[in-house]
């Protein structure tokens, strides 16, 4: 486990995932952001509100018979109302990421599709597309606003940024896909591919971060 100093306030933080490009300080809520140069602000505080959601920064248990400690959450608005991206460490070493949206849950990891996508505007409700060799089909899309964000995170988001994206399931409806897009027009998008969760099939203990 990694340690770093808040740049903002001096805090000492603990790094899980040796991967994190970012992370909100739970003292001050300052962004800390780092590359190969070194750590920086990012010129943004966040603080989020838990909701009614039984997960939360911390919060261990499991998934689909996995176990996982949560390190980090992202809170997007699609205009109706906002769903929360859960990052978590699983206890195999990988980190995946759990999906809320008005009670439902998808489990999905990032992929190396190794295929260029058609930019943001080149899809349409209904359209289906191949990844890693299975036929998905586009059931949503649009411009997501990050609301917020908590914890480790792998990628350097932004409260007020907007983001495409495109979701959507295999024809069979076993299988969630998602495509997030830098920018609209371009086709350099980050692809996940997972499955539902059932409430079921989620389970969250009352104990702190063991692991």
């Amino acid at each position: 486990m990694n340690k770093i100093q808040c740049p903002s306030c001096g805090a000492e933080q603990k790094i899980q995932n040796p991967a994190t490009v970012s992370l909100v300080c739970e003292y001050c809520s300052n962004i800390v952001v780092w590359d190969e140069a070194g750590l920086k602000l990012a010129g943004k505080e966040s603080r989020l509100t838990e909701g009614f959601s039984r997960l939360f920064r911390g919060a261990t248990g499991s998934v689909k018979g996995q176990r996982f400690a949560v390190v980090g959450r992202v809170r997007y608005s699609f205009g109706r109302g906002f769903w929360d991206e859960w990052y978590l460490a699983l206890e195999t070493g990988e980190y995946v990421w759990l999906t809320e949206d008005n009670h439902e849950l998808a489990l999905q990891k990032e992929i190396d599709a190794r295929q260029e996508f058609k930019d943001f505007h080149g899809y349409s409700l209904g359209d289906e597309l191949e990844i890693d060799g299975e036929t998905f089909r586009v059931q949503e899309l649009g411009m997501a606003k990050c609301l917020g964000l908590e914890g480790e995170l792998p990628s350097g988001y932004l409260p007020d940024e907007t983001y495409p994206y495109v979701d959507g399931s295999s024809l069979n409806g076993a299988k969630t896909f998602g495509l997030e897009f830098d920018e609209p027009d371009s086709g350099a998008a980050k692809a996940f591919v997972g499955t539902w969760v059932k409430p079921s099939e989620l389970e969250v203990d009352e104990n702190d971060y063991s692991w």
